[in-house]
């Protein structure tokens, strides 16, 4: 059985499309498309496996570089993910620890925030202010 990786492909053509071109060539015992998960559009490739190693062989010798709907096929033996050349290493990113700050950047949020630093204090009835506050001072 040949795992034979298919590029490059037209948006609309479907795994039966990819099994009906294939079939031609041999006995097809699985052909897929492969799908983003969120937008339930098309990749681009695809998956065929045959069963004829010799079918494989032709079939992807008379479609590699053929242009289907003005895209040029990319048609190969797909190499298991062990033998791949290594993905770039992406560095790790941080994580952001920044403290939550009550004023500033939500301003007002649950009202109890907002205008730079400026936080409300909690209500309290025994309090009095102090009536000599605005009072000016006598200068002794």
């Amino acid at each position: 059985m040949v795992n034979i990786f298919i590029a490059n492909l037209d948006w609309d053509i479907t795994s039966e499309d990819l099994k009906t071109t294939f079939s031609t060539f041999g006995e097809v015992s699985y052909a897929h498309v492969v799908y983003d998960n969120k937008t339930k559009k098309s990749k681009g490739f695809g998956y065929v496996e045959m069963e004829n190693t010799d079918h494989a062989i032709n079939a992807i010798q008379a479609l590699n570089g053929i242009e289907v709907n003005g895209r040029r096929l990319d048609v190969k033996i797909a190499s298991p993910k062990g033998n791949r050349p290594p993905k770039k290493e992406v560095p790790e990113k941080k994580p952001f620890n920044k403290p939550f700050n009550k004023g500033g950047n939500n301003f007002n949020k649950n009202r109890n925030g907002g205008g730079g630093n400026y936080q409300k204090k909690p209500y309290n009835p025994n309090y009095k202010p102090n009536p000599n506050y605005n009072k000016p001072k006598d200068n002794e």
